[in-house]
């Protein structure tokens, strides 16, 4: 019965914006997180599915996932879950990062995503590396707009997106080739990692940015 529930309410979030927030008036939401930490893949799966249509709406349906608790569950699922799951949650996480707003995305580098959507830099379907690569160069365009480049792009370095992007400009898929040749020109090419510094992004406020912290402190979010 759940996993057909679970699909019902996913193929009604794949239409409107009326739609999909008439599924979080109901009340959906608040049962996500068990959802996505199901036992069951399969469960685990169809939950990242439904939530990525949702961050496919506008910012305040993002805030509402966001809201209830559920960019933590997302991103274990892209962390650790099975590779169909993997491939759900990183939907979920770049549709984020293209709907939502700085804020929105600033907390979600606070959570704790570029290590797990980098890590899917290295998957064999040129579909999902796209949209992984997508999420970063996302990520990197919300540094730029922040005035924060240099920090934004040793972040990402230090998550091993560099190393993995650079490697995807050797790619047999033209598109995937584009994209990561596209991401070195525009963020790298000033060689940003030659900053002695570690970075996490915080926010102060109603001020939202990545600040420098000392090393010793070690690389966090």
């Amino acid at each position: 019965v759940l996993t057909p529930a679970l699909r019902a309410i996913g193929n009604i979030v794949t239409g409107s914006d009326p739609q999909t927030q008439s599924v979080i008036d109901a009340g959906a939401l608040v049962h996500f997180r068990k959802l996505l930490r199901h036992p069951k893949s399969n469960v685990q799966k169809e939950a990242a599915w439904a939530i990525s249509n949702i961050t496919a709406g506008n910012e305040f349906q993002i805030q509402a996932v966001i809201d209830s608790g559920l960019v933590e569950p997302i991103i274990e699922v892209l962390a650790s879950g099975d590779y169909k799951g993997q491939k759900e949650a990183v939907w979920a996480v770049t549709n984020l990062t293209s709907g939502g707003n700085l804020e929105q995305i600033i907390y979600l580098v606070q959570a704790g995503v570029l290590g797990p959507v980098c890590q899917m830099l290295s998957v064999p379907e040129a579909k999902t590396l796209l949209v992984a690569l997508d999420a970063v160069r996302n990520i990197l365009a919300a540094g730029d707009k922040l005035g924060q480049r240099e920090k934004i792009c040793l972040m990402v370095e230090e998550a091993g997106g560099l190393d993995k992007v650079e490697a995807l400009q050797r790619h047999e898929n033209v598109e995937v080739y584009n994209v990561a040749l596209s991401i070195i020109e525009q963020y790298f090419g000033d060689d940003a990692a030659d900053q002695d510094y570690t970075v996490a992004p915080e926010v102060e406020g109603d001020s939202y940015g990545f600040s420098a912290r000392a090393p010793e402190q070690g690389f966090s979010f």
